[in-house]
């Protein structure tokens, strides 16, 4: 034993020493290999040291010499990235990357870089372009390859050198990939700065002390969008490590915000140039490109949006100082005043060529509203259109042509070889240099329009016109404004305008909101001629001038009831009542059944605003397409005028009370104030009889049936229908309580739609054991939006979860599933020739509702005659009650 323990010993003892020999020998040769490599890298970065001066010397070189010298250090530089990168890389290594590294530090191969960059000596322009951008790819590598603590991060941000790279000015017109690769390694020296290292990018004796960001946002106005994306990343970044008010009063601040002058002014020149070529694709038709110059538009005003979201106040400032007198002021708003109805008789016309299309002018206005959140900006823009009177320089602004675009502008476009093209914009001035341009003035316009607000401006002050034409353009709307998609536009864009008056805590001049409102009322009044969603848009529209001018409480009732009831109210209400009484019959009952649905709605669904999406759509088509489920005739009637009606009842009146004139006040009017005519049965007998809760009914006749329909149709019951004055209430008997029953179905009468006929069924022997096929008879209820869960939940119906649309398709190509017959025949693959197979739906005000279809089956004739009897004696005295109600309702309102 002591022998074979002695012999396993001595065999593990030497494993472990071959084992030792392996790795040192393995060690060895790692070493030998990494000694190889980094003797190797000292080569390469020996022959770039020679190549880079011989590029860089003041020694003529011939033109093939001075090529293949070129496309040699292009292959050397891309090496010695890679391996100091790929030896970084080496985690297992830690000091592999120290090791690669340390040629490029001795060799000062940075300089070389720089040297190489910068082009002293004169290479031909396309053999520096390509050098210059392998320069640029090597440093974005080792920039995003080396950690901050190592020897080559610190040699490559060591005095300014970073500083010097992005000051460096290149020639971006033979290689497209050069300016997106500055801009990437600009980029990575930007996401470096934090409130530690900040000054130490910024060098107050170069003529460029922070380059990082005054040579970068020189490319805002490029054509390609990657470098415009660029150019937002890398300010963003700026301006968010500049946050910090500790900061505001350093000098890098100051220069920042002195750059940002002639930066925020191109980047609003370039915004009103993708105006422009919106309105030229616009008026000539190409959805193409005016989608894409929507998007574009957009993207800027999205990147406003952010520079506002740094919430640096002087900064801010700034950019809607710009914004309001370079863009705003004298291309939307002056393009939407100057081209107001009358303005043909004033000399002005489409064929303008500093001015936009009114349709496109108010779509941008909208689109700008609904995308900044700077309540300055919305405040003054509300300003310029709402006040009675307005300071003349700040009218002026709106009048006058709009400021030429900087020289500037175009040199900067130059450079990467774009050809300087002045449009209509760039006619002012041109007398006055850049630098007045580019400036803020004495008094910004934000400033002024407040001190006038607040009363203390102490400036010459005149009518303002530009509110006359905008209570014009209110005034013309009808079916050719419509039809032209300006309408909603132009409604949609007022709305915004009071939302941002009232946040602003501007209280509504009394003058202006009694013309607009009379305007507003003037088109509902003409409602025939109008679709609902312009109509819905002038609702909301004047929702919001109510809350702007409802100070003090009363005011708004005071100014928009009395034309909002001589034009709209009292003209529907009597028309209204003419035509219930004219009529009769079903003609009567259809009139309730309508007036019950619209009575239902809810205005906050009725009245939004239309999306971004849509107002693009509508801009698009050149036209107002319609919303789902609209209403036309009679029922948009009723709608208008109990809209009217609500909307005046809501408003408080001067003796006292909250202001209610918000969407939520609407409702509570409505939900304070029942139905005319509906009785207190219902009420009494619905909350008497839920679903599901049981319920005591002693001996109370009953009429036994067979429910169908229950649970999305596929579902079938034994039930007892009670005898009810406003209700259909299906209940089960109780199982534990006698005389106790368990409502299953409890729905108004009101709104259901019946239907008599005749149905076979085999489940019937359920009910009755001894009934045949003839003995059966059978009455069909639908009912829109039932509340009751057997009626509501199931596959396909609301109420439930999730609904499975592949679970329930029907076979066959979409097309030939119209009416649905279905056309799926041999060979048809299911799931891919499908269409969802949705439930029946019913228009309940004009917007689609879940119905449910209830069948009711009796076993005999006389179950089915006593059941028939006692539902239409109870709808028919309900709808009696609603009748009367309804003619009264409107006898009160005309």
């Amino acid at each position: 034993k002591h022998s074979s323990a002695r012999n396993a010993f001595h065999a593990h003892s030497e494993r472990s020493a071959l084992s030792v020999l392996s790795a040192l020998s393995t060690l060895r040769r790692l070493v030998a290999a990494m000694d190889g490599s980094v003797r190797e890298l000292d080569v390469l970065c020996a022959r770039l040291d020679r190549l880079a001066e011989s590029l860089t010397s003041a020694k003529p070189l011939g033109a093939q010499h001075e090529e293949q010298i070129a496309s040699e250090a292009v292959q050397v530089i891309q090496r010695i990235g890679e391996s100091i990168a790929w030896a970084y890389g080496q985690r297992q290594q830690p000091g592999l990357g120290e090791a690669f590294a340390q040629p490029f530090v001795d060799r000062r191969l940075r300089d070389r870089l720089k040297a190489l960059l910068a082009d002293a000596r004169g290479m031909r322009r396309d053999v520096h372009s390509r050098v210059a951008a392998q320069v640029l790819q090597t440093i974005h590598i080792l920039l995003q390859a080396t950690p901050a603590d190592s020897t080559l991060f610190c040699n490559l941000t060591a005095g300014w050198y970073l500083n010097d790279v992005a000051a460096t000015r290149l020639d971006f017109r033979d290689n497209e990939d050069l300016l997106p690769l500055w801009m990437t390694v600009v980029k990575d020296i930007a996401t470096m700065l934090n409130k530690e290292n900040l000054m130490l990018f910024f060098d107050p004796s170069s003529p460029t002390p922070f380059p990082i960001f005054t040579e970068a946002v020189r490319f805002y106005h490029h054509p390609v969008s990657q470098v415009r994306t660029h150019v937002q990343a890398l300010s963003l970044e700026i301006f968010f490590k500049l946050q910090d008010e500790d900061v505001w009063t350093e000098p890098i601040f100051q220069l920042v915000l002195q750059e940002s002058g002639s930066f925020f002014t191109h980047v609003c020149c370039l915004l009103r140039e993708f105006w422009l070529m919106s309105d030229v694709s616009f008026r000539a038709g190409n959805k193409r490109d005016l989608r894409s110059a929507l998007y574009i538009q957009n993207d800027i005003l999205m990147y406003i949006n952010d520079v506002f979201a740094c919430d640096i106040p002087r900064l801010s400032e700034v950019l809607q100082e710009k914004l309001l007198r370079v863009a705003i002021a004298p291309v939307l708003l002056r393009s939407a005043v100057l081209q107001r109805p009358s303005a043909g008789s004033r000399g002005w016309s489409e064929g303008q060529v500093d001015v936009l299309s009114p349709v496109l002018a108010f779509y941008l206005l909208h689109d700008l509203l609904a995308t900044l959140r700077s309540s300055a900006v919305f405040e003054a823009v509300a300003a310029l259109l709402l006040r009675s009177e307005l300071p003349e320089d700040a009218l002026r602004l709106v009048a006058a042509s709009p400021p030429r675009t900087p020289s500037q502008y175009f040199v900067i476009q130059a450079s990467w070889g774009g050809t300087a093209q002045p449009g209509p914009f760039d006619q002012g001035d041109v007398a006055s240099p850049d630098e007045v341009l580019y400036a803020m003035p004495a008094l910004p316009l934000v400033a002024a329009l407040r001190a006038h607000g607040r009363g203390s401006f102490a400036g010459a002050c005149t009518r303002n016109w530009s509110l006359d034409a905008l209570e014009e353009w209110l005034r013309s709307l009808d079916h050719s404004t419509e039809r032209a998609g300006l309408a909603p536009l132009l409604l949609a864009s007022c709305a915004r305008l009071l939302m941002a008056l009232r946040e602003g805590g501007e209280v509504l001049d009394v003058a202006v909101a009694e013309r607009v409102g009379s305007a507003l009322s003037q088109a509902l009044s003409i409602h025939h001629q109008l679709q609902w969603s312009t109509l819905a848009v002038a609702f909301r529209t004047l929702q919001e001038l109510a809350a702007a001018a409802d100070v003090p409480v009363g005011r708004a009732r005071h100014v928009l009831v009395p034309p909002l009831r001589e034009r709209v109210l009292n003209p529907l209400a009597t028309e209204l009542l003419h035509m219930l009484r004219r009529y009769g019959g079903d003609v009567q009952e259809a009139w309730v059944r309508e007036f019950q649905e619209q009575w239902a709605q809810r205005q906050s669904s009725l009245w939004e605003l239309p999306t971004q999406m849509r107002q693009r759509e509508l801009l698009e088509q050149n036209a107002t397409p319609e919303l789902p489920g609209a209403v036309e005739g009679r029922t948009k009637c009723i709608r208008v005028l109990l809209g009217a009606w609500r909307f005046s009842a809501a408003l408080p009146s001067a003796e006292g009370g909250s202001p209610q004139s918000s969407l939520g006040g609407l409702e509570a009017e409505a939900a304070r104030r029942a139905m005319p005519g509906l009785g207190d049965e219902e009420g009494d007998e619905s909350s008497r009889y839920q679903p599901g809760v049981p319920v005591y009914i002693g001996k109370i006749n009953r009429v036994r049936c067979l429910a169908r329909g229950l649970r999305g149709g596929t579902e079938e019951e034994a039930l007892y229908l009670l005898p009810m004055k406003a209700t259909l209430v299906l209940v089960r008997p109780d199982d534990l309580k006698p005389f106790w029953a368990v409502p299953v179905v409890s729905e108004t009468l009101r709104s259901m739609h019946f239907k008599f006929g005749a149905e076979n069924a085999p489940a019937l022997a359920n009910i009755a054991p001894h009934a045949t096929h003839a003995e059966e008879r059978t009455l069909s209820l639908e009912v829109p939006a039932p509340r009751s869960p057997a009626l509501s939940s199931g596959p396909g119906l609301g109420g439930g979860g999730g609904v499975d649309r592949l679970a329930h398709t029907l076979g066959g190509p979409a097309s030939a599933l119209a009416g649905g017959v279905a056309a799926a025949g041999a060979g048809h693959d299911r799931m891919a020739m499908s269409v969802p197979g949705v439930p029946m739906l019913s228009q309940v005000a004009g917007v689609p509702l879940l119905a449910s279809t209830l069948s009711l089956v009796f076993s005999d004739e006389r179950r089915h005659r006593v059941a028939c009897k006692i539902l239409a004696q109870a709808r028919q005295a309900v709808y009696l009650s609603l009748l009367d109600g309804l003619g009264a309702f409107l006898s009160e309102v005309a």
